[in-house]
């Protein structure tokens, strides 16, 4: 692994939120929009697009548009 550390500590920081986690649980390998991620993991819709914001940010997620809904 050749990433720099400090890159390596913000990835780690970035998944240290119980939220977060729960949100790379459900996407795993397939598409969800933000209503079926809010549906899966029991937490409020504004709290979810948050935390994907995050996973965005950090290149854990990434979104994909489809007509008026987003996937990640």
């Amino acid at each position: 692994m050749n990433a720099p550390v400090e890159t390596i500590a913000d990835i780690f920081k970035t998944l240290s939120d119980a939220n977060r986690l729960r949100i790379i649980r459900v996407l795993t390998m397939d598409c969800r929009s933000v209503s079926m991620i809010v549906e899966e993991t029991g937490l409020s819709q504004p709290l979810v697009s948050h935390h994907l914001r995050v996973l965005r940010e950090a290149g854990l997620a990434r979104a994909e548009g489809r007509g008026a809904f987003t996937y990640y």
